[in-house]
């Protein structure tokens, strides 16, 4: 059986989830900043589309869902 977590320990983890949930726009930055699309530049095809499209749209979707899974967690931590 599962003890009840104390007041510290329950902010303490609802804390982490606000750090999380700031650290991910600069995640998206950095992901999609000039110097990393530029790693990606080659002539590459993948699906009939660039790779420079797949990837700023690949991270643009886990970004969406990384946000929407952090926004149900602080929100349910409320």
């Amino acid at each position: 059986m599962r003890q009840p977590q104390d007041l510290a320990e329950r902010a303490f983890r609802r804390r982490r989830r606000q750090d999380a949930a700031l650290v991910l726009p600069l995640m998206g930055v950095l992901l999609l900043a000039t110097p990393v699309l530029a790693l990606f530049t080659k002539d590459i095809m993948i699906f009939g589309a660039p790779l420079p499209f797949l990837y700023v749209f690949t991270v643009w979707f886990i970004l969406i869902l990384l946000a929407r899974r952090m926004a149900r967690v602080l929100d349910r931590d409320e």
